[in-house]
């Protein structure tokens, strides 16, 4: 559900030197995954050896918040019809707190509730769809939405006060997977290194004394993602996540439906955000404001992000085919 284009020319280089970055690929939470390390000395076995622990790293975050699999911690949670307590790891309920906090500084606009409406709008886990669902299966399926439902009894306990409530972390667990992997690969011992999943990216030191550079796309529906890439930016030691909405959608008439659902109405969002990207501290941060600036809108969602220390915000918005940039206060574009 993110769009960032990564511009990484040595990101397909497999030959191992003391110079050449190192690139690591593979699939996870229903995307791929990249990694470029660029520390010196990295060679083939410690390469392999790196892509062993970060494979087993997010095939345990899958097993965690994956909706997708049927025996996973949040599937179980979500098969629940009681309101009794739920036992989570302590990578769950560091989601979980961290998606409730937003959940109220948002104003509810992120809600990790939201699956039943997404599902229900063809963009889940039940296969697409080609026309809206009628105002009736709005209302009902609105009864199943409501982080408010959701309560942390204490540090390994969750539970429902609503039966029907389900979570879906699919706007937050790419970003907590590569924060996860970052600190994998800090605590190894790597310094210099970019890791990215789905289009969400953090990055540590440099590539051989060379900023990170990390290219958006113009937010262009049905365009290559890398073909047409609206700026570059220079990543130092942060974690950057877009969302928008013009890859996953469908159109009916007249109209199209982003897959960014409004948990206050139960539908796609329908206002002049082309597309949010958010640099934070964290992935899973700016993964979580990417998507409730995008339901928020500019002009709340950039009041919101100055008063968040650490956080700044790159906002296109869409009049026709027009396009506007908008960017916090210290935003830095490259060369500025």
């Amino acid at each position: 559900m993110r769009f960032i284009f990564l511009v990484l020319s040595a990101l397909l280089l497999s030959a191992c030197t003391k110079t050449e970055p190192v690139a690591i690929s593979g699939n996870t939470m229903g995307t791929t995954y990249h990694l470029v390390l660029a520390d010196n000395g990295i060679d083939a076995n410690r390469a392999s050896a790196v892509k062993r622990k970060v494979d087993s790293l997010l095939q345990t975050v899958n097993q965690q918040m994956s909706t997708y699999i049927k025996d996973s911690e949040i599937s179980r949670f979500n098969q629940l019809t009681d309101l009794k307590p739920f036992q989570v790891s302590p990578p769950f309920l560091r989601v979980l707190r961290l998606a409730l906090k937003i959940h109220s500084e948002s104003g509810g606009l992120f809600d990790v509730t939201v699956g039943p409406l997404v599902n229900l709008w063809g963009f889940g886990t039940k296969g697409s769809r080609t026309t809206p669902p009628n105002p009736e299966q709005i209302r009902e399926t609105l009864k199943q939405v409501g982080s408010q439902f959701i309560k942390i009894v204490n540090d390994s306990t969750i539970h429902k006060t609503n039966p029907q409530i389900q979570i879906d972390f699919s706007a937050i667990a790419k970003g907590y997977g590569v924060d996860a992997v970052a600190a994998l690969l800090q605590k190894t011992g790597y310094s210099n290194f970019l890791v990215e999943i789905g289009g969400e990216v953090i990055t540590r030191g440099s590539k051989n004394g060379i900023p990170w550079k990390i290219g958006i796309d113009r937010p262009l529906p049905d365009v290559v993602p890398g073909s047409d890439l609206e700026t570059v930016l220079e990543l130092h030691d942060a974690a950057m996540a877009t969302s928008g909405d013009y890859r996953n959608y469908f159109t009916s008439g007249d109209s199209l439906y982003s897959h960014e659902i409004d948990p206050r109405n139960g539908r796609p969002v329908h206002n002049n955000m082309a597309s949010v990207t958010i640099l934070a501290p964290s992935c899973m941060l700016a993964d979580a404001m990417a998507t409730a600036i995008m339901v928020m809108g500019a002009k709340k969602g950039l009041e919101w992000v100055e008063s968040k220390p650490g956080v700044e915000a790159f906002i296109i918005t869409r009049n026709g085919k027009e396009l506007k940039e908008i960017s916090s206060r210290n935003f830095k574009f490259p060369g500025h």
